[in-house]
């Protein structure tokens, strides 16, 4: 898999009014040999604005989402690196293993590391591990696809941590991933309610499908897309939950520096629990989905229950018409036995009287 690099300095963002690029851009990783981006972290304890601040390795989720998950999409060279520098840990890699997706903030030797990965569906994935260095940097492994492309959550964002004293942080990038998981969520679960409501109106006006199943096959489809939005939700606001543990211990790490005031702090809590209160809105939504969904598969059954004695109720007229008939053909048959028999009562008493008329002669 080609693997990419991002980086940014202080100098980068302070002299675009402290936003990002209005295009992120990262460049190819190098042969290891000629690549110091992995081991170099230009530590600079005066706060140089040259030193590099931001950085992330960085992969496409397209080759690395499905197919092999029992390994990280590294090279087994870059992976032994990456471990040794402490760019990924046992945890995350266990979390890579699960297609349920998770998050977690921790705390080790003054690192503090941010993990997250959303749900392996098939549908939008990412995948980070970021790492905060003491004062040196903030860096880490990022494993997206298109929908949650460095371009698409950093691209002209603004960048709120100017505190001169306490360490830059990357909260931005899983907050923005955040923001963009819980808008997505919400219009897929949008258009989930749309399309059960549509089914509703169209079964309660009797427009059922029962040719080959058609109606529960749809209800089926529509509750395993509950379940998947259920879980994406789910994920969501753990991923909020553990964005303010994060808040709260980096701002416990530096609480000597935070001289001041730390605006920033309260700024971030406030739009991480902003993005919680939506979240918490929709999974409101996601609530009620099932009843539906279940009603309408009560609604058609009933329909063919209804259908069912309707169809046995015309049977068994039409099974009593033709017993009728049939009694009636029986007495008709009777009759003309009788008739037959008379016939040949009469044949017979012809045939007498003729030979005697025949001896007579």
């Amino acid at each position: 898999m080609a693997l990419h690099k991002f980086e940014i300095t202080d100098s980068k963002l302070e002299h675009n009014n402290w936003r990002f690029p209005n295009s992120i851009k990262t460049r190819p990783l190098r042969e290891l040999d000629d690549e110091d981006f992995l081991v170099n972290h230009k530590i600079d304890r005066s706060y140089d604005d040259s030193t590099v601040r931001f950085k992330l390795l960085v992969a496409n989720a397209v080759a690395a989402n499905l197919d092999d998950t029992s390994a990280l999409p590294l090279k087994p060279e870059v992976f032994t690196i990456v471990k040794q520098q402490g760019w990924i840990s046992d945890e995350y890699e266990h979390m890579w293993r699960r297609d349920g997706g998770g998050s977690a903030a921790l705390t080790s030797h003054g690192v503090l590391t941010f993990l997250l990965q959303t749900p392996r569906d098939g549908r939008s994935f990412c995948s980070l591990s970021l790492v905060n260095r003491e004062r040196s940097h903030c860096g880490g492994l990022y494993v997206a696809d298109e929908r949650y492309s460095l371009n698409t959550l950093l691209a002209s964002q603004q960048y709120q941590n100017r505190h001169p004293k306490v360490p830059r942080d990357f909260a931005i990038l899983p907050l923005n991933i955040l923001v963009h998981h819980v808008d997505e969520t919400l219009s897929q679960v949008q258009k989930l309610s749309r399309e059960v409501t549509s089914t509703e109106k169209r079964i309660a006006d009797g427009d059922i499908k029962v040719e080959d199943n058609g109606d529960y096959k749809l209800l089926n489809r529509l509750n395993l897309e509950h379940i998947r939005l259920q879980r994406r939700s789910n994920f969501e606001l753990e991923l909020a939950a553990n964005l303010i543990r994060y808040i709260d211990e980096y701002q416990r790490m530096w609480a000597q520096l935070w001289e001041g005031g730390t605006s920033y702090i309260e700024d971030m809590k406030e739009k991480i629990e902003q993005q919680m209160r939506y979240s918490q809105q929709v999974q409101k939504d996601l609530d009620i989905l099932p009843r539906r969904i279940k009603n309408q598969s009560k609604a058609i059954s009933n329909y063919i229950v209804q259908r069912d004695n309707k169809l046995n109720i015309q049977l068994a007229e039409t099974n009593k018409k033709i017993a009728e008939e049939s009694r009636r053909d029986n007495l008709l048959n009777l009759e003309m036995a009788a008739a037959t028999a008379q016939i040949a009562e009469e044949t017979r008493q012809d045939s007498a009287a003729m030979k005697t008329v025949a001896a007579l002669q």
